[in-house]
């Protein structure tokens, strides 16, 4: 027994806080797995974590926003992005309170658009009947998309509230590149044995996957959507880390090989609109960094005149998923099923532009929000406007269009948030971009190739939105959060160096020398 009296004290009060909490985590154990007993056992694993979270919040958070977790254990089963970065912001807000050295990186030229996506948010929000979360009993849904917008927003103020240290950038660039390489644990659902299925609770299943199980029945095949998310994953992280001038070159066969293995494997999930982001994104990098001024040019002009001759004779004997990724290129054999259900999808698509379009003039001024209310959610489960006939019909009114998915980046703009909201979508992005080309053009030279692959993938994202696919809920958080990392990266919004000032010293015993202020 120790002779310290305050140890002594400090560990019966130690035994007197942990026995009759294990008693009770023993007992709630024993109970069935509701929310509350989930939501009791992450309190206590949250608890115990606590100092973890306190010193590392921000590389975590860091690595969370790109991780595909889900908290199944929180009413709604919140992304883990959403909820990291509430705590780390938290811990930042408090950090600064009570410590005045720690400040956030103030950029204000960001900081104003995002406020006014805020408000417009906020006040839209209140004049088209409020905000609300169907999960949580609440007569009102269409809440999810609200907190996206506004966890999205206070993404970037959590990234800016801490400097990346300039010896860990690389640690920070594969943390941020990287969180999402386990999201081919969605595809393996059907596969894995029962006992392994209680990951899919974390990492939940794709809905690209066998036919019959949530997948493209029309296709009879399998479609790893999420191993296809995973290898674009990696091949952004390459692109970031070595970019086009360090992949393509001789000295790195490995290097190459694991680059054009994880290209192929984007094109498992059959989706087109990957393929044509990625090669958008090959065209202007290439061009960013110089390649075309250098003997590449021929290289490539080489590549694709062997991979036309390869492609083009046996397209149609390809896997179906890999014809459905490049059924949008003239001149390829596709297969009719294949062909028939890529166009299928894209006609549906401009099915519902056509019947929404004519409606946008009644919300340019005050846009009809999220909000779902109970009339909303049964025409979204009535077979009218599920399956089946929904083509004959107006196709503004299907389920996804009700929601708010147009996938349609300008409507899912204007129809919520009306003339405001497209305001706000063109401050917050265009900001973003300009701060991105600064630190790209003034930036520190060991993050030349990161600050390239930011500014490119934010200018495909800003034109993708218009005339591929886009949705402004998500799109302000991911435009604020490339933005606040590269501001975090870089310290700063970067500009030219100032010029040296120089100041004439008379000498009394010569001619007039320069010398620096």
């Amino acid at each position: 027994m120790t002779s310290n009296p305050a140890a002594a004290i400090r560990m019966l009060v130690i035994y007197s806080i942990c026995i009759p909490l294990a008693a009770l985590v023993g007992w709630m154990a024993t109970n069935d797995m509701d929310f509350g007993t989930l939501g009791f056992f992450g309190l206590i694993a949250a608890l115990l974590l606590s100092p973890i979270l306190i010193r590392y919040h921000y590389p975590i958070l860091v690595f969370g926003i790109g991780v595909p977790i889900y908290c199944f254990f929180l009413k709604g089963n919140p992304p883990f992005w959403q909820v990291i970065t509430i705590l780390s912001l938290g811990i930042a807000i408090i950090d600064r309170t009570l410590n005045s050295e720690k400040r956030f990186i103030s950029i204000p030229l960001m900081t104003w658009p995002l406020l006014f996506t805020l408000a417009v948010t906020y006040m839209t929000a209140e004049l088209t009947g409020g905000i609300g979360l169907h999960t949580l009993g609440a007569g009102l849904g269409g809440g999810k998309k609200y907190l996206a917008l506004f966890i999205g927003i206070g993404m970037y103020f959590a990234l800016t509230s801490h400097p990346i240290p300039k010896n860990q950038r690389k640690l920070y660039v594969a943390l941020f590149f990287l969180a999402g390489l386990p999201a081919f644990i969605g595809d393996l659902f059907p596969f894995l044995p029962a006992p392994l299925n209680y990951i899919n609770l974390l990492i939940p299943p794709s809905n690209n996957g066998s036919a019959g199980q949530g997948g493209d029945s029309s296709l009879s095949v399998t479609r790893f959507g999420a191993l296809s998310t995973s290898a674009s994953v990696l091949i952004s992280y390459m692109l970031a880390r070595y970019g086009l001038r360090q992949i393509f070159t001789i000295s790195r066969p490995i290097r190459l090989l694991i680059f054009c293995l994880m290209f192929a494997l984007t094109m498992i999930g059959g989706f087109r609109i990957v393929l044509i982001g990625f090669l958008s994104i090959f065209t202007m990098l290439f061009f960013l960094e110089g390649l075309h001024r250098t003997p590449m040019v021929l290289v490539l002009l080489f590549g694709l005149v062997i991979g036309s001759v390869l492609i083009v004779p046996f397209s149609d004997k390809l896997p179906a998923t890999f014809q459905r990724a490049i059924s949008f290129i003239p001149g390829l054999k596709i297969d009719p099923e294949v062909m028939m259900n890529a166009e299928g999808s894209k006609e549906w698509r401009l099915a519902i532009w056509r019947d929404t379009w004519p409606k946008v003039p009644q919300y340019l001024l005050l846009g009809k929000g999220y909000a779902l209310t109970a009339e909303d959610f049964e025409s979204m489960g009535e077979g009218t406007f599920a399956n089946g006939i929904e083509s004959k019909l107006d196709q503004s009114r299907v389920a996804l269009a009700i929601s708010g998915d147009y996938h349609s980046g300008p409507l899912s703009t204007l129809m919520p948030f009306g003339i405001w909201g497209a305001i706000a979508f063109l401050w917050v992005s265009l900001t973003a971009i300009f701060i991105l080309y600064r630190n790209y053009r003034y930036g520190d030279a060991d993050l030349k190739t990161v600050n390239a692959f930011l500014l490119v993938i934010s200018a495909q994202r800003f034109i993708g939105f218009f005339f591929i696919f886009g949705a402004y809920s998500s799109d302000i958080g991911e435009f604020a959060k490339i933005a606040g990392f590269s501001i975090a990266l870089n310290w700063c919004i970067c500009g030219p160096p100032k010029a040296a000032r120089v100041v004439q010293r008379i000498n009394r015993m010569g001619p007039t020398q320069p010398l620096p202020a």
